[in-house]
Order: structure tokens, then sequence, then C-alpha cells
């Protein structure tokens, strides 16, 4: 019975049962081979229900399914993709150790003093002899006596006191510097099937730095941290920077270079150091002058400055639509100290006065395209808008009290259309673009600012014998303001001669920005490009005409701005990259020539001949015909044939008219970049030499006329010497002349008869100049998996430093002035830097 019922319910049985499918693994390898039948195929589940749950088994298609969609009658299957966390960092540190280049030459061997009835006499500090022509060091000894300025006593002659030979006091200012650098970088990013979604990086860093000038410590903070988030087709970056910097001496009113004059002036019989600490004693040599080191110590002076900025941006791309939205707000604000202890040359009683400036800019920048493609799909036009919104405030105040205040709203916009067309072996690009541009601080707002460019490139870029041929070229108009807020209060500097440098202190900022023109900018270059095998020859050629150009003037009593000028700047560079490459070695090398040249070709009425930078009687200016920032200053007198003109007493005559007398501009700049691999090693070298240009050594001028320059030590005892040139009736100059004669006045030597500055065309000097700007070997080592790595670099900056000039760096500017190339005054060494940094990746 029980077997008869058994047969008889089989039936229900069997149909009841679960029917599972047999998925054998040879099947399994041929589907999950073939990837678009997985993409788009879905198990028979209406027809067979029993196979729904394999839409979710992962070893049915060989992924975990995250997504099923159908669109246009196509199944998607979409895997599941994991999020991963990456967390990197990395950590440098460098440390670098600085020492001055070459200083203009001085002499030791003559001291304080000058010529008294026919003899050179030693003249201490208590007669405020300012000058270094008194007899030879060696000639004197000291009495023993009790003496304010000097421990040993007074100098006396040789022979006649304690037998302790004269000293030899250098007065050093300067110092080996050192600097210590230190930052952190850590980085978080969420990554899924290849694609960063969330990422953010924080970053900090320090540094301390002994500069090489004495009493002086520079200090730097800085902090910073991004956040970018990655939602389909729209990115997100959000950041913000923090920068705070210290500084013990701020040089804006020139009191590095006053530090630096007075120490470079200084009797080789007077002792600085010594007298600097002496309480209730003049500290210095003469009143016309410092004490360097009293100067430094202790002198209440700061400088201070934060920088923050926060910034969001937001871009969204699709196939054919990019769009890209840029905000950021930017805080900066400066407390500088600046002030003389009492004591100071022109200052008896001291002075200090507080300086704090405050600019707050906001920024809006927006750029939209559209990628318009055609049947053929190498041809792709892109139309497009830009526009760009900027608001700035600044405020200057000075403790006087004084108080300037600047804003500015600027807006830009512009329509583009580029088009590319890219057939075999040929890259053809056209940029058509139109810009507007309206401010509130300019009389002439602007609405036709054409742009055209193009380019067309022809090659072969696949495999080892790749080669291209590249011909480009733009033109361009546009317009430009000066930064609202820019301090050129240093253009004071221009009122005073050589002589008055130490009352330079400046307190007067410029009226305004406002109501000016534009400056308009027109300009076009072409550039051209061979490359073959990783080797690229290439030629460039430029041209920027300027037009309203801004420079400030003093006018009433004010610094004002005015549109004075039109100018060209055009020029040449030329330049070739070679490189080899094998398993180890690589080696990239390349050399470069480049020329320019500047002219100005307009200046409007009353503005000729108007300074740039510098003294009131030796400048750069604007002068028409000559190029923009000429030197111009005194030079001698001429006849009609050039010949110099001597007067009866045998020494040239000066022409005290203004007259260009220099340009600083090079004939031709050359630099050779050199760099090579070897497995985990590197080296590299950068090499530089500019040809021509010239500069007014007015530091030679002044050690000249005080008797503290090597040149004057080895000429003062020469007599007889006949100048070239003419006298006033037209005959050659047959008078001698002696340079230094004992029994005249010192006042009619040859350095210093023509005042402080002597006649500036001759200290007009070639800038010649070839320098190693830098050297490198590096090394890295892999330290496992990813992305961890050591590097570690040595390095030497500004080694070489050969020149003609006999002066020092003639790169450097004065007191570190815009537009002050050419002029040298005392102006600051550059220094050669040794540094090592290590650098750990994790």
């Amino acid at each position: 019975m029980k077997r008869l019922l058994l047969v008889l319910l089989f039936p229900v049985i069997a149909y009841s049962q679960e029917v599972t499918p047999v998925l054998s693994k040879d099947y399994l390898e041929l589907i999950q081979a073939d990837t678009l039948p997985v993409m788009k195929f879905m198990p028979d589940t209406m027809n067979n229900f029993s196979q729904a749950h394999l839409l979710l088994n992962k070893a049915y298609y060989g992924f975990t399914v995250g997504r099923i969609r159908i669109k246009q009658g196509v199944l998607t299957i979409q895997p599941e993709y994991q999020k991963v966390l990456y967390l990197t960092g990395q950590f440098n540190t460098r440390v670098e150790v600085k020492r001055i280049n070459r200083l203009p030459a001085v002499q030791n061997q003559y001291v304080q003093g000058r010529s008294e009835n026919g003899a050179l006499v030693w003249r201490g500090a208590e007669t405020g002899e300012p000058f270094s022509y008194g007899p030879a060091a060696q000639s004197l000894e000291y009495d023993g006596g009790n003496y304010a300025y000097d421990a040993n006593g007074k100098l006396v002659a040789a022979g006649t006191g304690n037998g302790r030979s004269a000293n030899n006091y250098n007065n050093p200012v300067f110092r080996t510097a050192s600097m210590l650098l230190q930052s952190l970088r850590l980085n978080a990013r969420i990554r899924s099937a290849g694609n960063v979604l969330y990422s953010t990086t924080f970053r900090l860093g320090h540094s301390t730095e002994n500069t090489f000038i004495k009493y002086n410590k520079n200090t730097s903070r800085n902090a910073s941290a991004t956040l970018d988030a990655n939602l389909k087709k729209l990115s997100i970056t959000a950041g913000y920077s923090f920068l705070r910097d210290e500084l013990s001496n701020t040089n804006r009113n020139g009191f590095l270079n006053r530090v630096y004059q007075n120490a470079m002036l200084t009797p080789v019989s007077f002792d600085n150091v010594h007298n600097a600490r002496q309480p209730n004693v003049p500290q210095t040599y003469s009143p016309v002058a410092d004490n360097a080191i009293y100067l430094l110590l202790n002198n209440g002076n700061r400088f201070v400055q934060t920088h923050q900025t926060g910034s969001l941006i937001v871009e969204k791309k699709t196939d054919l639509f990019k769009f890209k939205l840029t905000q950021s707000v930017e805080h900066l604000y400066q407390l500088s100290r600046e002030g003389y202890k009492p004591g100071s040359v022109y200052f008896p009683t001291g002075i200090t006065v507080d300086r704090n400036l405050k600019d707050v800019s906001y920024l809006l920048d927006a750029t939209a395209s559209y990628d318009i493609h055609f049947d053929d799909y190498r041809l792709i036009n892109t139309a497009g808008t830009h526009y760009k919104f900027a608001n700035n405030r600044s405020v200057i105040r000075y403790s006087l009290p004084a108080a300037w205040r600047y804003q500015r709203s600027a807006q830009e916009a512009s329509l583009f259309y580029d088009i590319s067309y890219k057939p075999y072996n040929w890259d053809l690009v056209l940029k058509l673009a139109n810009k507007m541009y309206v401010s509130n601080t300019v009389s002439n707002n602007n609405y036709f600012l054409p742009h055209v460019s193009g380019a067309v490139r022809w090659g072969n870029n696949s495999g080892r014998d790749y080669y291209f041929f590249k011909l480009s070229g733009s033109w361009n108009r546009f317009n430009s303001e000066l930064p609202v807020g820019r301090s050129y209060s240093t253009n004071s500097l221009l009122q005073l001669n050589i002589q008055q440098a130490f009352q330079f202190f400046p307190v007067t900022e410029v009226k305004g920005f406002d109501g000016l023109k534009a400056i308009q900018h027109n300009e076009w270059n072409g550039r051209v490009e061979l490359g073959y095998k990783g080797h690229v020859l290439y030629g460039n050629i430029f041209s920027r005409t300027t037009a309203n150009d801004v420079f400030p003037v003093m006018e009433n009593n004010q610094l004002v701005l005015r549109n004075i000028a039109a100018h060209r700047n055009s020029g040449v560079e030329v330049g070739f990259t070679g490189r080899t490459s094998n398993r180890y070695f690589n080696t990239e090398n390349t050399i470069s020539y480049f020329v320019n040249r500047s002219k100005v070709t307009a200046v409007n009425t009353g503005y000729d001949y108007t300074p740039l930078a510098g003294f009131s009687n030796i400048h750069t200016a604007i002068v028409k015909g000559a190029a923009l920032g000429s030197i111009v200053g005194t030079a001698y007198q001429r006849d009609a044939n050039n010949n110099i003109l001597i007067g009866n007493d045998g020494f040239p005559l000066v022409n005290n008219t203004p007259t260009v007398i220099g340009n600083p501009i090079p004939d031709f700049v050359m630099k050779m970049i050199n760099d090579a691999t070897w497995k985990m090693f590197s080296i590299g070298l950068c090499w530089e030499w500019r040809k021509g240009g010239q500069i007014w050594n007015g530091t030679q001028a002044m050690l000249d006329y005080y008797g503290r320059s090597a040149s004057s030590a080895e000429s003062r005892n020469t007599t007889g010497y006949i100048f070239a040139g003419v006298l006033q009736d037209k005959q050659p100059n047959t008078q001698p002349v002696s340079f230094y004669d004992v029994n005249k006045p010192v006042e009619q030597s040859r350095w210093t008869r023509y005042g402080h500055s002597g006649i500036g065309e001759e200290y007009i000097q070639e800038a010649n100049v070839l320098r190693l700007n830098n050297i490198n070997v590096g090394y890295k080592l892999k330290l496992g998996k990813y992305e961890r790595q050591l590097v570690i670099n040595l390095y030497a900056q500004n080694l070489v430093l050969y020149s003609s000039y006999k002066g020092a760096d003639p790169n450097q500017l004065l007191y570190d002035l815009p537009g002050a190339a050419g002029l040298d005054f005392f102006n600051l060494p550059s220094v050669k830097s040794f540094g090592c940094s290590i650098s750990i990746q994790f």
C-alpha cells in the first residue's frame, strides 16, 4: 500500500521541487569571455521564475551586480565597485647654508684722515673726519693712552708710541647664513573603479633663516587644506591657505642698504663693534655717517605679514558641455615698524613709524564651452564664453597719522570659438575671441579687444622615429591697469641726490588709481618647431606695443599716477633640446639664445625724461627714442667731434644737464640646461651668460669719494697724468695732473672734486656676467610597494659668478626697487647657497 501511494504522488512531488540549472565551470568561462552578452544578457525569469536569483549571482557574471537599468530596449548590468581608502603623505626637510658672493674691492692700507700742510695726517673720530685719505696704517702705532674710541689709544707716527702697530678693522656686517625648512603633507583618497571619489590634503610647513646680515632673522609658517569631491560629472574643490612671515627688518626704506653702505665706508682704523656698545659715547666715526652695528642692535624694527586665501571651484563636464566656476577671497595684512635709533644721521632724536596695509580681494571666474561635432569626426568646433569679476580694496595707514584707501571693481567678458581639425598626420587649430574690459578706475572702457591664434602641426607621433613640424602664431589686444594698492612710496627717493640718501624715509603713498586711461597692449608672436626622435629645434619671435602706460610722478607735492608714454618691446628666442634615452641612462640638454630690444615710441607733453627709479641726479627714466628705463645722469662735456673738454686745471669738465648715459638691457642672454639620470641617480646644471647691458656703479663712486675704494688707494700717488681730450680753445690737452696732491685740499683730488656721485658717465660699466645658477645631484629610492620612496638632493646655487663688472652682482636691484635695473648704489650682494633636501613619501 505504501509503495502504491508513493507512485501515485510522485508527479506532484516532482512538479513542486525547485530545479537548479547546471552551471558548469566550462560554461561560465565561455559566457564570461564575451563581454557583450554579459552587459546585455538577462536570465529568462519570465518563463522560469526560479532563475531570478541569478540576477545578483556573482558567480554567474564574474562580478557583484551593483546596478541594472534598461535604456532604449537594452538592459545594462553594471558591477558594484568597492570603495577603498588610500592614505599617503610626504615629509620634506631642507637645510641650507648661504654665503655672500663677490663684494666691491675696498682698501685697507690708508686710515681716516687727510692732507695737511703737505703731509698726510690721521684724524680720529673726535674730529668728525669722513675721509680715508690719511697716512698708511703701517706707518702708525698706538700711543697707549686713554682714548674713548679705541682701547689701544690714539694713532701716532711709528716710533713715537708704545710700539703696537695699528689694527686693521674690517667692520663686517655679513655672516654665513643658515636656513631650515620643514613641511608635511597628508593626503586621503577614496577610490572606486579606478576613480577618485573624494580626496583631502593637509599641508603644514615652517622655515627659519638666520640671514647673511648680522642680527637678522626671518621665520615663515604656512598651512593649507583642500577638499575634492567628484560626483558623477560634477567636481567640487574647496581650499584654504594661511601664510605668516616675520622679518627682523624690512628693506622698504633701504635700511639694510644703509647698514651695508656705512660698513663699507667706515675707515679701517675705526672699530664699529667696539664703539657700538660704548655707553654715553658717540658710536660713529663721523657726524655724516652711522655705525652699522649700532643700527642693527636692538632697533625695535619688525615686519609681520599674514596672507589668507579661500577658494571654491565647481566644474561640470559632459560629453559636449563644460562649465567651470571659480570663486576666491584673499586677505593680506602687513604690519611694519620702521625706524632709526637716536643718534642716526638726519634723525638725531630717532624716528619710528608704523605702517599697516590691508588688502581684501574677491575673484569670480566662470567659463562655459560647448563642443560642436560634425559628420567628420576629425573636425571639432568649440564655442564658449568667459567672465571674470574682480573686486579689490586696499588700505594703507601710517602712524603719522596718514591713510590712503583704494578700491577697484573690474570685469572682463569674452566670447570665443575654437576650430580643431585632425586629418591623418595633421593637427590644425584656429582660435577666435573678443574680450571687453570694464573698470570703475578707468576713463575708457573697451568692448573690442580681439584675439586670433592658430597652429599647424604635421608629423608622425608613433614609434621611436617620430617627427613633427609645428608653426603657430597669435595676435592679441588687451587692456590692463596697475594693481590697486601697489605702493609707490619709494618714488620719494627721486627727490634726493645720493649725498642725501640717508634722508630716505618713505611715508607718502600715491593719491589714487582713478580717472586713468586703461593701459593698452597690442602684441603678436610667431613660433616654429622641428622635432625628430625627441630632439627639438625651435624659434620664437614676438613684439608688444604698449600705449597709455602709467607711471608715478610728483606734482604739487603729491605723488600721482599719470598716463605718460608708449613703448615697444620686441625680441627673438631660438633654442635646441636634445634627448638621449636607453634602459638606464637618459639625458636632456637645452641651449637657448634670447635677445630683446625696447624703445619708447611716444611721450606725452611735459613728461620726457620722467625718472622711474634712483636719485635726483642719476636714475632710470622714460626718454623718447631710447630704451625704457635708460640710465640718465651727468656726463663729460664734449665738443662737436665728441672729444672730452678739459679745464684749465687739467681735469675733465662735467655736463650737469641730464642725458642718457647707459642702457641696462643686455645684448643677449644665453642659457644652457643639462640633465642626466642613471638608474636612481640624477644630476642637473643650469648655466646663464648675459652679454652686454650697462650699469651705473654708484657704489664705486661713493667709495672713491671717501677714499675707501681699492682703486683710489692704488692710484692716489699717481702724478703727471694727462687726460685725453681738448682744451676749450680746441687745442689738445697737455696739462699733467696729480690725482691726490698733498699740497692741496683733499676736496680737489680726482675723486672728490666732482662730488659724491662723480661724473655719472665715468661710472657706467659693462654688466657682462657668466653664472652657474644651479647644480643638483639627486638620489631616488623606492621603498617597497605603492608610492613610497625616499628622495635625497644635494644642490648649490649661484656657485659660479664671473663678471667684468667691478661691483657686486650686476643682477641685484637698488633698494630692491622695481624699475631700478642698471643702478648700483650699495646694492646688497647676492648669495651662493649650499643645501641638502630629503623627502620621504609614504
